[in-house]
């Protein structure tokens, strides 16, 4: 009952206190009305990474027809669509999840990573880059974004490259952001600090928002800047306050699809535009493919649980949210056609990705491996081999999924072409 009280009084403080502070906002040029803005779409970007690095040929790159792949025993193609797979008995909720929303998925076979190092090809895959400085694609997308979110990319679990635009990233794990932002972490530490009661909270939160408003009104060039800046993080940090029990952020589940489902709230709440989760599961392996085959069925069975959910849900600027958001799964390098003499396989630098959801070009398989699992140029335009094409690299596939977010490639990699078949219009 004291919960349900405390996130009632945060609540109705909030939007007392917005409602009351919005004409100085807004003279101050800081501050539009969350409705206003969000009647204008913008899409959410739900991220996967499975590290250790995939066997593609698993599920998204399946090779029957040639002696140079091996491929896991007792499986066959399947097909949704334009989508094709690999099928198998051990495989049956990847046939329903691809049957049901082969419409909404695209499969991009045959990118280069550019490495078969585990730092270097997460980086690669991640960024289309090996330079430091560079965020990766869900900062890019967090931190371009029109809209204003309290927790613009955040990190469940998996890799992170914040590069320039580390103050668009917040990892969510073990709950200390909560602590840190509602105070509570004062009475967590070896020696406890006294917690500050509500009341005094709210006057104080108050005080220091009116004046940080108050001063960055009357600053111009850096200094209007920096204080801005910091009028954001104080706003951010009051509405994370204020709807944290609302979105369940004070029990995050540790699954994947508990991680899932708590980002789809996010989403849904317009608290946050990215999230990062990992897929569990043994992925380099050298010494046993086997491990790939459940770990990789059993992520395509938790999506088909977030996919049906996002679909009966609201959404944040669209009537539901699997209208809203975009779904990317990757790993950081392929595995070698062959079995190697322990029964693994090894590193390869051809690659897999699987991308469903809103703004993409659904129900087709783009890019394509040969007999030898090595990647065939193609036609960024349409995604089909072609002799005289590209070969498909990480950097081409991250800039399509800037464009479906609405962010100018050239922007972020300039003189870099997206691979434009991805995008849906």
């Amino acid at each position: 009952m004291r919960r349900m009280n405390r996130k009632h009084r945060l609540d109705v403080t909030r939007r007392s206190f917005l409602g009351g502070s919005a004409a100085l906002m807004g003279s101050a040029g800081l501050w539009a009305p969350r409705d206003a803005l969000a009647a204008q779409p913008e899409r959410k970007f739900l991220f996967f990474f499975a590290g250790g690095g995939w066997d593609t040929t698993t599920i998204l790159d399946p090779h029957f027809d040639t002696d140079g792949v091996d491929m896991d025993p007792d499986t066959v193609l399947g097909e949704a669509g334009g989508v094709r797979y690999t099928s198998g008995i051990d495989r049956e909720g990847v046939d329903e999840f691809m049957q049901a929303y082969h419409r909404r998925i695209a499969v991009v076979n045959g990118i280069d990573a550019h490495s078969v190092g585990h730092d270097s090809g997460t980086q690669f895959m991640l960024t289309g880059t090996s330079a430091s400085s560079y965020s990766d694609w869900p900062t890019v997308l967090a931190s371009k974004a029109r809209l204003e979110y309290p927790l613009p990319h955040v990190i469940f679990s998996g890799p992170s490259y914040a590069g320039t635009a580390g103050s668009a990233v917040v990892r969510a794990g073990g709950g200390t952001l909560l602590s840190l932002i509602d105070g509570s972490i004062n009475g967590q530490s070896d020696q406890p600090a006294p917690v500050t009661a509500p009341p005094a909270d709210d006057i104080a939160d108050d005080f220091v928002y009116k004046r940080i408003a108050d001063f960055a009104s009357q600053q111009k060039g850096l200094a209007k800047e920096r204080a801005e800046g910091l009028l954001s993080n104080v706003e951010r940090a009051m509405e994370l306050e204020g709807r944290q029990f609302e979105a369940g952020l004070d029990n995050l589940g540790n699954s994947m699809l508990d991680q899932a489902l708590k980002a789809t709230e996010l989403f849904r709440l317009g608290l946050a535009r990215c999230a990062m989760i990992s897929i569990p599961g043994g992925y380099d392996s050298h010494g046993n493919n086997t491990v790939q085959a459940p770990a990789q069925a059993s992520y395509y069975e938790a999506i088909h649980e977030v996919m049906d959910h996002m679909a009966n849900t609201p959404g944040h600027t669209t009537q539901w949210l699997i209208d809203e958001v975009v779904i990317v799964a990757m790993s950081e390098f392929g595995r070698t056609p062959r079995l190697n003499g322990g029964g693994g396989k090894d590193h390869w630098p051809y690659n897999s990705m699987f991308i469903a959801g809103a703004g993409v070009n659904g129900s087709q398989t783009l890019g394509s491996t040969d007999g030898s699992l090595i990647a065939n140029p193609i036609d960024l335009k349409t995604g089909r081999p072609d002799p005289a094409g590209t070969i498909l690299g990480c950097e081409h596939v991250g800039l399509a999924l800037l464009k479906i977010g609405g962010v100018d490639p050239g922007t972020v990699l300039p003189g870099v072409d997206a691979l434009d078949a991805l995008v849906r219009g």
